[in-house]
């Protein structure tokens, strides 16, 4: 049998758009409408988490009115930390 049950086991996806630093002052100074800038630029992947841990890089599609996430890259295992 294996460990073919874990195969059911949900797991929490995290898809990263980008990330900066800010100071509390500045993150409690945003308002409606203010722009953060990102430390990606436009034409790279996002990167896709799972346990922590590099997983996958994909790029954002539309799918009828929904964004959805289009996967183009599989991370191999020593890539992914195992």
């Amino acid at each position: 049998m294996g460990a073919r049950f874990l195969q059911d086991l949900p797991v929490e996806v995290i898809v990263e758009l980008g990330r900066t630093r800010m100071t509390i002052r500045q993150l409690a100074a945003l308002d409606r409408d203010d722009v953060v800038d990102l430390d990606r630029t436009n034409d790279e992947p996002l990167d896709i988490v799972v346990g922590g841990k590099l997983f996958a890089r994909g790029e954002v599609v539309m799918q009828g009115d929904r964004l959805a996430l289009r996967i183009i890259e599989m991370m191999e295992d020593n890539e992914r930390g195992s």
